[in-house]
């Protein structure tokens, strides 16, 4: 496995920014460290400046760095770093146009109005979204029958298709036997004083882009915790000091998702009150927009007519808090 210090990825520059090729190292678990990894920088070599040690990228593009690293055995992996070299100019289009120029709190007024006059915009009710999270959260790798579960990363899905862990039901909503609606940004923090949504609820705890398809016991476990970074187990996720940590592979997920409900709800929402702000950033940056995300998003749009920006435009995030 390779991994990059930083590993942000898709790094996203304007013209004239310098960039310095992140640290690398590999392990092999049978093999330990592997002291040799070869870096393709073929399409950035261009941008080179031989006196910083750095690449300035004076052209427009999107460019790759590939890391490559082979054991003993002649295993190979590789790590991709995606390089987005914009004008520096907003070119926002269709949903977004209206944000073009705008700034910190024109920004943030402008996008408030945006997620809540875009079309019939309604979200859906709290029964409803059961039946919308066996699509919205379907896994979209080898198997869509399977449901990607946050925090624990796992699969939901049919014991006969061949995954193996005993209790795995269908992705059909079965009563929160196996899994149920987490609300990332707790309902009882809205700050509304409806702690408990009924099936016709509607308005913020019936937010798709907020409720997730989780397991139910550690949708219980998690509670109404804030959100802390990682101090234990590297990986894992968990409730720490009783404050919780999603995993590395939701931490960014999770922070987008509560940069969107602190935008969309205004005043029933406040991030101090869910978590740490710095932290949030830094969780954005580490876990980049993946295609699951993305995916949602898309799903979520067809259901309630409104998108979470951050995920559609990442850049968003720094414009607004960074």
């Amino acid at each position: 496995m390779i991994t990059l210090e930083p590993g942000v990825s898709p790094v996203r520059l304007s013209v004239g920014d310098s960039w310095t090729l992140p640290t690398a190292t590999a392990v092999d678990n049978v093999e330990g460290e592997i002291s040799f990894i070869d870096v393709d920088t073929t399409l950035i070599n261009q941008f080179y400046n031989s006196s910083t040690s750095q690449y300035i990228f004076t052209t427009t593009g999107t460019y790759e760095v590939e890391f490559t690293a082979a054991d003993e055995s002649g295993n190979i992996a590789t790590k991709v770093i995606i390089i987005i070299v914009s004008d520096g100019v907003d070119s926002y289009t269709g949903y977004y146009e209206s944000i073009n120029g705008l700034s910190g709190q024109a920004l943030v007024d402008e996008l408030y109005t945006v997620l809540n006059n875009t079309g019939q915009y309604t979200t859906t009710t709290y029964g409803a979204a059961r039946y919308h999270l066996e699509q919205t959260d379907a896994w979209i790798g080898f198997n869509t029958n399977y449901l990607y579960l946050i925090y624990t990363d796992t699969l939901k899905g049919s014991v006969s298709s061949g995954y193996p862990d005993e209790g795995y039901a269908l992705a059909k909503w079965d009563e929160g036997a196996t899994w149920n609606r987490e609300h990332v940004w707790a309902k009882s923090l809205f700050g509304t004083g409806n702690y408990e949504p009924g099936a016709s609820t509607r308005g913020i705890d019936a937010d798709l882009h907020n409720l997730r398809a989780a397991d139910t016991t550690v949708n219980s476990t998690r509670s109404n915790n804030l959100f802390i970074n990682q101090v234990y187990n590297a990986g894992g996720f968990g409730n720490y000091n009783s404050k919780w940590y999603p995993g590395d592979h939701h931490r960014g997920d999770v922070a987008r998702i509560l940069f969107y409900m602190d935008i969309r709800w205004g005043g029933l929402t406040n991030l101090s009150n869910i978590g740490d702000l710095a932290t949030l950033l830094q969780w954005h940056e580490l876990d980049p927009v993946d295609d699951f995300e993305i995916n949602r998003n898309n799903l979520i749009y067809g259901f309630q007519n409104n998108r979470n920006p951050f995920i559609d435009h990442p850049e968003l995030v720094d414009k607004i808090w960074a």
